[in-house]
């Protein structure tokens, strides 16, 4: 029959074994949950990247937009007088 101070060796032995088994387990299992989780925080970072894209390229557009406006404006602005002057120029000129 074995002894019992062996059989307790044996006995601690196994469960210290069972322990560093169930870290390796605890530790692989972590690791697949974080990489999971790290999978699904890229793709919906990715997703908000391209939401950002398309804002920046509205945002861009109604800026070309509202600069094109300003320029008519401007030209407007400073061709009027000139219109309006050439205008009294000719009226006066054919009277």
């Amino acid at each position: 029959m074995a002894d019992p101070e062996q059989v307790t060796r044996h006995e601690r032995e196994i469960g210290e074994l069972r322990g560093k088994l169930d870290a390796l387990a605890t530790k692989e299992f972590v690791r697949t949950v974080v990489n999971e989780q790290t999978r699904e925080l890229n793709e919906k970072f990715d997703t908000i990247n391209k939401k950002f894209d398309a804002m920046d390229q509205h945002l861009k557009d109604i800026s070309d937009r509202q600069q094109r406006f300003k320029g008519i404006g401007q030209a407007i602005s400073f061709g009027l007088p000139f219109l309006v002057s050439a205008l009294a120029l000719v009226a006066v000129l054919l009277k």
